[in-house]
């Protein structure tokens, strides 16, 4: 049987990224597969010049599927109707688009996407708010650019999960990285009207954010409201494996558990060109909140 040539291509570079490009990797050694990882800065025109030049290249060079993390919300819907009017398999990782409906009704090959339900991990995080702060207060919420669909939905999902007397103060993060949280909150920190005091509880969308805000709280000239910002509790999202040592060694207060999304990609990738088959069109996987909601309850912080 040919072996299978898939490109898996990724928006970035944070920790995330890097345990589904492992996971990835693992999936495709064990499947047989043939696995080009390509990343695209946080540029969405150049994840599409990427792509594009692939999808339109030989016939003989083309790989058979493009795994995609778009950078973008839309999800680059012209690359892909390119790609499945080529013969190609288009599998989106970890986020969500409108047109897979559409490019399913006529494509020759499996069309699909697996991902994390974004929606319900921002919904986990307003419940996780609600049980550290029962009696309200201030949160700094570390979020993702605006043209990122995962930070968009996991905002819209925290605003539903978190109880009305919660302040949230929101901090956008252009691009996905530590440094880029830390450049961010450097910024926001020389707001003459930003001051520890106030508030109780840092909430990011993933880890990277919270050690680059450290990084910039760690730079404040103002000994005393270093002190104060480091001692914000903080609150955040990412594989068991990285999260749940940071929460149970104190350096985080709690965390949403994610689940990775390639390797099972892969694996219903595979499946589905054996069987001649198109898998479900779309499959979320697990979430969880690490303490859970009525341990972290039985704890709250002090708004005092």
């Amino acid at each position: 049987m040919k072996k299978l040539k898939c490109v898996y291509a990724i928006p970035g570079d944070n920790l995330y990224l890097r345990e589904q490009t492992s996971a990835a990797q693992a999936a495709a050694s064990r499947l047989g597969m043939d696995l080009q990882v390509i990343s695209a800065e946080m540029d969405p025109i150049l994840q599409s010049q990427q792509l594009l030049s692939l999808v339109q290249g030989k016939e003989a060079d083309r790989p058979d599927a493009i795994l995609i993390e778009p950078v973008n919300a839309t999800g680059l819907p012209r690359v892909a109707d390119a790609a499945v009017a080529a013969g190609l398999s288009w599998v989106i990782s970890n986020a969500q688009v409108d047109y897979v409906p559409k490019l399913r009704r006529h494509a020759k090959a499996p069309v699909f996407v697996v991902s994390q339900d974004h929606l319900e991990v921002g919904r986990l995080q307003g419940r996780q708010i609600a049980a550290l702060l029962p009696h309200g207060g201030s949160v700094l919420y570390l979020r993702g650019p605006a043209m990122s669909s995962i930070a968009s939905r996991r905002f819209e999902g925290l605003e539903r999960g978190k109880p009305p007397n919660v302040e949230v103060k929101s901090v956008k993060v252009q691009g996905s990285t530590a440094d880029n949280a830390a450049a961010a909150i450097t910024s926001w920190l020389n707001l003459s009207t930003v001051h520890a005091e106030g508030t109780h509880l840092i909430v990011s969308q993933n880890a990277d954010f919270i050690f680059g805000a450290r990084k910039a709280f760690e730079s404040k000239s103002d000994e005393s409201e270093r002190a104060k910002w480091l001692r914000v509790p903080c609150v955040g999202a990412g594989v068991a494996s990285q999260l749940k040592p940071l929460v149970d060694h104190g350096t985080f207060r709690a965390a949403v558990l994610t689940s990775l999304t390639t390797d099972k990609a892969l694996d219903e990738l595979a499946q589905a060109i054996k069987k001649g088959s198109q898998p479900p069109e779309h499959t979320f996987v697990e979430a969880s909140s690490y303490p859970g909601l009525e341990d972290l309850a039985k704890k709250p912080l002090s708004t005092r």
